[in-house]
């Protein structure tokens, strides 16, 4: 069975989350062949690529310079809202801070890093096309770690994808429900077929722009259910626009299955996963999420 997986977004504990993928999660022998694909925002390091070569060794990768692609977007989303002129139902605190109705100069780096991983997970769509020549693709970041769980349990759920028609149309997440109304899934990881990960980013940069202008009223979901995650809202929005179902994938199969962030720049050696979970809790409570 061919598995790929594509590794998105900001460069984030690189070295740390590919030795981990590639020591534990899928190591050399495990009777699955797995090729990696990365598509990066440029961190302004000069050494990037050889860091990626030397760590993933993809068979495709590209580094995308992130300012002006953001920059772009941002004043696309302003010139539409100010021809719109409509924030009717649009809570006040995500107007200027996700929705940039606010001088340029005055763009935070969260307000951008916000819609960054959306469009880094569209462009490596684009590059690397429907990827239908493999049997599974795994979307997700190089700042996340996998419980190194039995491959066996690996091999099991790959098949069980395959095994009935009623998941051919679905999409796999770490974790799924629904907050007060509100249906949310974690974003660490998207797990399916390739048709479905086709389809699922093809309209991202689309979406994107609909939810900050022409649909942004929506938001008003968030001031109703004062759910502080706000980038898995808007997963969930992406996943309305892709007309895309989702399911739980631990849940769908019982196993051992959780992923959490590598949030330290840990020696290789020190890294276990109790350690990393322990870790990416500690994270949590020191910074706490923006409201």
């Amino acid at each position: 069975m061919k598995i790929a997986i594509v590794i998105t977004g900001q460069p984030r504990q690189l070295e740390q989350g590919a030795h981990w993928f590639k020591n534990y999660v899928f190591p050399k022998g495990c009777g699955l062949e797995v090729d990696y694909f990365c598509y990066f925002w440029d961190d302004g390091t000069s050494d990037l690529r050889s860091r990626i070569e030397n760590t993933y060794n993809p068979v495709r990768y590209h580094v995308q310079e992130y300012e002006k692609n953001i920059n772009n977007f941002i004043s696309h989303v302003q010139a539409r809202n100010n021809e719109l002129n409509d924030w009717k139902h649009v809570p006040e605190k995500f107007r200027d801070l996700h929705l940039f109705d606010v001088d340029k100069n005055h763009i935070s780096n969260y307000s951008k890093n916000i819609w960054g991983q959306f469009f880094c997970s569209y462009k490596a769509n684009k590059m690397l096309g429907s990827l239908d020549n493999y049997d599974i693709v795994i979307r997700t970041r190089s700042d996340v770690a996998f419980n190194n769980m039995d491959i066996a349990h690996w091999r099991s759920a790959f098949s069980n994808i395959y095994r009935n028609p009623i998941f051919d149309d679905k999409m796999f997440v770490p974790w799924l429900y629904i907050e007060r109304g509100i249906p949310l899934f974690s974003d660490f990881a998207f797990i399916s077929k390739p048709k479905v990960w086709h389809q699922f980013n093809s309209n991202l940069e689309e979406a994107c722009f609909a939810i900050a202008t022409d649909h942004k009223q929506l938001w008003y979901e968030l001031e109703v259910s004062e759910f502080k995650h706000h980038p898995h809202w808007i997963w969930n929005k992406m996943a309305m626009h892709s007309r895309t179902n989702m399911l739980s994938f631990s849940v769908t199969w019982p196993m051992p299955f959780d992923c959490k962030l590598i949030r330290y720049p840990e020696k290789l050696e020190d890294l276990n996963f109790d350690y990393i979970n322990q870790q990416h809790m500690k994270y949590e409570v020191e910074n706490p999420i923006k409201s």
